[in-house]
């Protein structure tokens, strides 16, 4: 193997056991910057970055691990490990997973949304409808396939588990084992696939009365075989009964299990008309941890567990049944969404429609609107950029920082024009197979869209030490996972990707958000390492090029 042409040994300190002797910590923030007349020029050619990796596994935002990117012009390339939590009720949309990126500002721009409110040609693709889908209510990617919980408005129709097949295929895992109408929330939690239940409350959508009254409420645990194993109704045992009439939209009563967030070893869940948090704690018991409030969904953000509320605020888990107060982003009266761009929370809201961004001082700063949307709903990252959908439009924005400073959204696309209805949601997102994934409510139908170039490894990374290698290689990105191929990009045109924006090299920090854990042994090379190359260096025998 040739040396490399950029090495940093990160030797400051000595490393946890089980790899590189010595390492560097790093806790959040923006890492160490190289200038970029320091470092090689990469071009339109081929290179390879490859590193040591021992995360933070809180169930927070892992971070930028190698970055030169200018957000400004959409142009470099990144490395990063990201999580997506506080995707609207789908909570961890995807947890440590890694993805590896560059762009050119190759994305076109989208047609006006003022223009009319027909669907207009947009880079987005229809992935198709999950059977008689009514609203896609959570997205999430993890064991290397995306799935999909939807809702289906009819009364004898029940919500449904989906794994998608490619194309507009989608494979049906089951209806909820209780008959209710949603699958609302889907995690990843100790090796298994979790799931919520609940009852859809469709005439908040403008879509009628309840059509199917079955409570929800259930968390299930879907095994390999298909079976789903019932792990108890978080706060089933104090709420409101059913045969008990209770007026208004937060019912009481334990009939939604949303929210699932894995934080610190441990899954929590909110049963979204009841007040509060609970913890799982095993076979079919959950327990009550606070707070007094409505929740609509979580986040996790530099190791702490925040809920968003219904009313507007956010909160700090403390511990035991304590919360402490995050502050209100001004004119909120429902906080729906969070993402972490930039370093920094980012929420959005209900009724004007605006992302605020957390600062040092803990206030929250308004951005631009995003277009003419009164929700923020969903929140992702993809390749380095923030994209948001909204409600009553159905649309997604880009955030695009200006030339001298300043916030701005650029439109990217309307996925929902179902025509006669008044309120039109992007309601979940996640990030799968080099793509940004968007579920709809009322057409039911997921899109998806490439920015860029993009290899993801669509799976949570584990604790502990890791060897990853992100290799350009002619018209493909190529990402390894201690020596086995771990994803691939969709082919491109080499010449269309010049990397070099003539900004800083960034280990550690980027446009995403800060690295917690540590590094060490990074290195970059001016040509692309081959598989045994990459397996050699690491210590382990390779399988050969990636599929």
């Amino acid at each position: 193997m040739s040396d490399p042409i950029l090495h940093l040994p990160l030797d400051d300190s000595r490393a946890p056991p089980g790899g590189p002797a010595r390492a560097r910590r790093f806790d959040g923030g923006d890492g160490l910057a190289l200038p970029a007349a320091d470092t090689p020029a990469l071009g339109t050619g081929d290179f390879t970055v490859d590193l040591w990796l021992n995360p933070d596994t809180d169930g927070g935002t892992v971070g930028d691990l190698v970055s030169r990117f200018d957000s400004v012009s959409r142009r470099g390339f990144a490395l990063s490990c990201v999580s997506h939590s506080g995707v609207t009720s789908t909570s961890q949309a995807n947890l440590r997973g890694l993805q590896f990126g560059i762009d050119a500002g190759r994305l076109p721009d989208a047609a006006d949304p003022t223009a009319d409110l027909v669907m207009q040609p947009t880079p987005w693709i229809d992935r198709g409808r999950p059977g008689a889908a009514v609203h896609v209510a959570a997205l999430h990617t993890s064991g290397g396939d995306l799935f999909a919980g939807t809702f289906e408005i009819e009364a004898g129709e029940r919500g449904h588990l989906w794994r998608y097949g490619g194309g507009d295929l989608w494979h049906d895992l089951g209806g909820a084992p209780d008959g209710s109408s949603v699958i609302d929330a889907i995690a990843r939690f100790d090796g298994g696939l979790y799931c919520g239940t609940g009852r859809y409350m469709p005439q908040g959508s403008a879509l009628g009365p309840v059509r199917n009254n079955r409570p929800g409420g259930t968390v299930w645990r879907v095994s390999g075989d298909g079976a789903w194993v019932d792990c108890g109704r978080p706060g089933g045992e104090d709420a409101t009964p059913e045969d008990v009439e209770v007026p208004g939209y937060a019912t009481g009563k334990a009939d939604q299990a949303s929210a699932l967030t894995e934080f610190e070893g441990r899954l929590y869940c909110t049963s979204f008309h009841r007040r509060g948090a609970f913890v799982y704690e095993g076979g079919r018991h959950w327990r009550y941890v606070g707070p007094d409030e409505r929740l609509i969904a979580f986040a996790v953000f530099e190791g702490n567990l925040l809920a968003l509320v219904n009313g507007g605020p956010v909160l700090r888990y403390a511990g035991g049944e304590s919360w402490e107060d995050w502050g209100h982003p001004r004119g909120s009266t429902q906080t729906y969404s969070a993402a972490v761009y930039g370093g920094r929370l980012h929420v959005g809201t209900w009724p004007c429609g605006t992302v605020h961004r957390r600062g040092d001082d803990g206030g929250w700063t308004e951005l631009t609107r995003p277009g003419y949307e009164r929700e923020i709903m969903a929140m992702a990252v993809l390749n380095q950029k923030l994209y948001v959908g909204g409600l009553p439009m159905g649309t997604v924005y880009r955030h695009d920082p200006g030339d001298e400073g300043g916030d701005a959204f650029t439109f990217a696309g309307t996925l929902d024009a179902t025509p006669g209805v008044v309120l039109r949601r992007v309601w979940s997102m996640s990030v799968y197979d080099g793509q940004l994934f968007a579920g709809t409510l009322p057409s039911g139908r997921v899109w998806s869209l490439r920015a860029g170039a993009l290899a993801t490894f669509d799976d949570v990374l584990g604790p502990g030490w890791h060897h990853l290698a992100a290799v350009r290689r002619s018209g493909r990105l190529e990402l390894f996972v201690d020596g086995q191929a771990a994803g691939r990009s969709a082919a491109f045109a080499p010449e269309d990707y010049d990397v070099d924006a003539g900004v800083p090299l960034r280990v550690g920090g980027g446009c995403h958000a800060g690295l917690r854990g540590w590094l060490a042994d990074v290195r970059v090379h001016g040509r692309a390492l081959s598989a045994d190359e990459v397996a050699a260096a690491c210590g382990t025998v390779g399988p050969g090029a990636a599929g």
